[in-house]
């Protein structure tokens, strides 16, 4: 019969240890972040089978996702932040770091410069 070393046994007190439940609590943050982004999505106009598409995920991979219970890794995260502006902007804003901005948002914000500058000439007149 083989002894454990002194030191190396886990606590006896608790079920987990608490890295395990600082780790479960941050995934189930990304999933809810991922969720709700992928709701924007869906009412945006996409459907579980475009998120299907960009992802290649089952359906019903895509349905845990949308419903908080798992969160997308590897390729299937790397697909959603490729498609989806909502996903991207979200992860980007968790991760502390600003989103790139699209041409939709460049092109919006060149329409409400183009605003103000009519507006500034229609006051001096």
């Amino acid at each position: 019969m083989s002894f454990t070393p002194k030191g190396e046994e886990l606590p006896k007190k608790g079920k987990e240890l608490p890295s395990a439940r600082k780790r479960r609590e941050l995934t189930l943050d990304f999933a809810l972040a991922i969720a709700a982004a992928l709701k924007d999505d869906l009412a945006r106009g996409a459907s579980i089978k475009t998120i299907m598409a960009w992802t290649g995920a089952s359906e019903r991979t895509v349905k845990g996702w949308l419903a908080g219970s798992n969160g997308p890794s590897g390729a299937h995260l790397e697909g959603l932040l490729r498609s989806s502006q909502a996903v991207y902007e979200r992860l980007m804003t968790r991760t502390g770091r600003r989103p790139i901005v699209s041409a939709q948002g460049l092109e919006a914000l060149r329409e409400q410069i183009a605003g103000l500058a009519e507006a500034i000439d229609a006051a001096l007149t």
